[in-house]
């Protein structure tokens, strides 16, 4: 069975929820190979530096104080 593509209207809408999510997830349901619901949840970060390495990279971090750890 092939399954027929999403509508353009169902399109937008995800890359909607895609676009709106800055941290978190988007999650699609399917049923019978069409899609039903979309589902978002979203993380709000506090005190999130953009200055902080990975911390697998084993290089040093800058802490919010100005500190390297």
């Amino acid at each position: 069975m092939v399954a027929e593509q999403p509508s353009a209207e169902v399109m937008g809408k995800i890359v909607e929820a895609i676009r709106g999510v800055r941290f978190g997830s988007v999650q699609i349901v399917i049923h019978d190979s069409q899609v039903v619901q979309i589902e978002k949840a979203e993380k709000i970060r506090f005190g999130v530096s953009s200055t902080r390495t990975d911390r697998t990279s084993g290089g040093p971090q800058q802490l919010p104080e100005g500190r390297m750890s």
